[in-house]
């Protein structure tokens, strides 16, 4: 009986327990399955309105001409520096000069080198020279009194030596005298002729071209030397000056050694989101406002576009820009008369009118065509639009 009593209790606790374990597991799954809210963001993004006026981009002030670093074509150490930080200079002014004493050594060298081809040359083309003739002339008169005289003496041996009275040795011996004196004559003769011809046309032909050679590499250096002196391309200011004598002014640099730029006339360098592209036309009228000072602006006049969509380079600083974004970049001119100073790299907002459809414009929706209305409907709460929908 007390048994009996024991064991119903110890089955109670165990029955709930057993329920409690699968109330639990119950709960644990359907929280699992529960899809979680959307988390909201500190701040809300801003959303697009249904008719978009006015679309704004981060503004850059360059020169007319855009900014133009300067560096060199041949490293070497600045000796000198003819410019200073907003000087007007016109184009093919010296800006600096690199260290040009290695070149003017090689100079040298190379000069005197032109200067012995051209007497080797002088040398080949003045031939023969005057006292070179009566020589070969005099050597030339000489074999040809040998061969005279070994004439005459062959012509009495022979004589003799038919009539038997001289003996077949000295015949012999006189004939090839004669023979050895005949071939000394034609040695001379054409010496003579070979002094008197000049040099060879071979000779002079090649020490034309040694002319040829160290005057190209005189010429050589000598646009070396030029291209030492860094001179500025077109007229401008020099917006900056990053050289000093002693620099070492390698062909590879973080920063330019001079920045030139017109500053007569100033652009401004829009950015465009790619997000806005949609709502900008070219030469749309635009307006620019300087940082810190929204009440002064400018109105700007379009003077072209870049055709070639680039990841955002110019930063504003501001929390909400956007950095892992596309922009188009859009050329406007500022006014030549300003109330206020304005300088090349500040930085402007800019504001321009956005194109808006007119009214019944369709767009082309796989062959066919939808109204604007429709063929947008759902971008401004963040669905995907039609698919392959292009205007």
């Amino acid at each position: 009986m007390l048994r009996t009593m024991v064991k119903k209790p110890v089955l109670s606790i165990l029955t709930l327990v057993s329920l409690a374990g699968a109330t639990l597991a119950c709960y644990t799954v359907a929280e699992a399955r529960r899809i979680p809210p959307p988390s909201r963001p500190i701040v809300e993004p801003p959303s697009r309105p249904e008719r978009v006026r006015m679309i704004a981009g981060s503004g850059l002030v360059e020169a007319r001409r855009e900014n133009i670093p300067i560096g060199v074509s041949i490293p070497g150490v600045v000796v000198e520096v003819f410019v200073k930080k907003g000087e007007l200079v016109a184009a093919g002014a010296p800006l600096f000069r690199v260290d040009d004493r290695e070149l003017k050594s090689m100079l040298k060298v190379r000069e005197a080198e032109l200067a012995a081809s051209r007497a080797q040359l002088h040398k080949l083309v003045a031939a023969p020279r005057p006292e070179d003739v009566p020589p070969a002339q005099a050597a030339m008169d000489e074999a040809r009194a040998r061969m005279d005289d070994a004439e005459a003496a062959v012509a009495r041996t022979e004589r003799l030596y038919s009539r038997q009275v001289a003996a077949a040795s000295d015949y012999d011996k006189d004939r090839y005298t004669h023979a050895a004196a005949r071939a000394a004559f034609a040695k001379a003769r054409a010496e003579f002729e070979r002094v008197m011809a000049g040099s060879w046309k071979e000779d002079v032909e090649v020490a034309k071209a040694a002319v040829t050679l160290a005057e190209s590499q005189i010429e050589s250096i000598k646009i070396s030397l030029d291209r030492l002196i860094v001179r500025a391309p077109t007229d401008g200011e020099i917006l900056q000056l990053n050289v000093r004598l002693g620099q070492y002014a390698g062909l590879v640099w973080k920063e330019p050694m001079v920045v030139m730029g017109d500053s007569q006339r100033l652009h401004v360098r829009v950015d465009i989101d790619e997000n806005d592209l949609a709502f900008f036309a070219r030469g749309a009228p635009a307006v620019a406002t300087l940082k810190g000072r929204p009440q002064v602006k400018f109105p700007l006049e379009f003077v072209y576009v870049e055709p070639y969509v680039i990841p955002k380079q110019s930063l504003t600083g501001y929390n909400s820009e956007r950095v892992d974004t596309r922009v188009l970049q859009a050329i406007y001119a500022l006014p030549d008369q300003r109330s206020v100073d304005v300088f090349i790299g500040q930085q402007m907002d800019v504001y321009l009118r956005a194109a808006t459809p007119e009214e019944g414009t369709s767009y082309e929706v796989g062959g066919g065509s939808l109204p604007f209305e429709e063929a947008t409907r759902g971008a401004e709460t963040g669905l995907d639009a039609p698919a392959g929908a292009t205007r």
